[in-house]
């Protein structure tokens, strides 16, 4: 029992440290990760709430997912994948709670202070992610479509996953473009996200497992 409410504790922390890392990237105005792009490019251009966008994005990629494994699939499988609306849910009620906390500091115009608060973003995003990875617990709806995607037509989930960080980054620009704001939300940041993110993972996982 205490085994699995550390798991429990552990997965719970790590959603709301990724929580914590999108809304400060948010506050860089440099862009966000590939997971936050397409809420973030909709919250700038429509002026919404980045959390509530979140969870849209959240639900839709649970439905991709139903629609992927199809109504033949067990339903242990399809439950795996309709419990991600938790954390899902979890995670934009999160961003909009650190979205507040963080507005309430002034924002900079400088380009070096912006692009620190960005690493650190993608510091306190990848220990996130780390903490939620190795709880080994329930899947969030980001990585559950590729892995979804990599068990039904038998693709590396690497390389699954790398493909959808990307197709989410130009379906973020293409919004941009298609609502009249090109780039806005989707900037330098957005890539650096996205190729600093998993090596970052990769050195918490390093650190705590020495």
């Amino acid at each position: 029992m205490r085994g699995k409410d550390e798991k429990i504790g552990r997965f719970f922390i790590g959603v709301n440290i990724m929580a914590l890392g999108v809304a400060m990237s948010k506050q860089s105005q440099l862009g966000t990760s590939p997971i936050a792009a397409i809420p973030n490019v909709l919250s700038e251009s429509l002026e919404g709430s980045l959390g509530l966008l979140t969870i849209i994005f959240m639900v839709l990629l649970v439905i991709l997912q139903l629609l992927i494994v199809g109504k033949n699939s067990s339903r242990s499988r399809r439950f795996k994948i309709v419990i991600q609306l938790v954390p899902g849910i979890l995670f934009g009620l999160l961003i909009n709670c650190y979205d507040s906390l963080l507005q309430r500091f002034q924002t900079t115009n400088h380009y070096g202070s912006q692009l620190t608060i960005l690493l650190l973003s993608v510091l306190v995003l990848a220990l996130g992610v780390y903490l939620e990875v190795s709880a080994d617990f329930i899947v969030m709806p980001g990585e559950g479509l590729p892995q979804t995607i990599s068990n039904a037509y038998h693709v590396p989930f690497a390389k699954v996953k790398v493909w959808t960080d990307v197709t989410m980054v130009i379906l973020a620009l293409l919004f941009s473009f298609s609502l009249g704001h090109p780039f806005s939300g989707i900037r330098e940041g957005t890539l650096i996200a996205t190729l600093l993110t998993g090596p970052c993972v990769s050195l918490f996982d390093s650190f705590f497992k020495t």
